[in-house]
């Protein structure tokens, strides 16, 4: 997946970040763990990655009306959602 992002700051068209999903893992019932990075590109050129983990949890809802149907055939939605940015380790593996 690649972003381009938008802004009044300049930066459309010359910064886009690519997302790379490194794992989903089901931590209950209901919930689920997410890690990615994130490459971000300056002009084309590679300026940094960030890693980052979600904690999401779905519920599961029967679309009731032909507009849902269409909309969310599984009637599956997002209700809870916490991310956080994983701290880069210094070289030698030590904070």
């Amino acid at each position: 997946m690649i972003q381009t992002l938008a802004g009044g700051d300049g930066r459309i068209g010359n910064e886009s970040v690519t997302v790379q999903i490194a794992s989903v893992v089901r931590s209950s019932d209901r919930s689920f763990e997410v890690r990615w990075s994130e490459q971000h590109f300056v002009h084309g050129t590679p300026s940094e990655t960030e890693r980052w983990t979600a904690m999401l949890t779905v519920v599961q809802h029967t679309p009731r009306t032909e507009q849902q149907l269409r909309l969310n055939p599984l009637g599956i939605y997002i209700n809870g959602l916490s991310w956080s940015r994983e701290l880069a380790m210094p070289e030698g593996g030590q904070p």
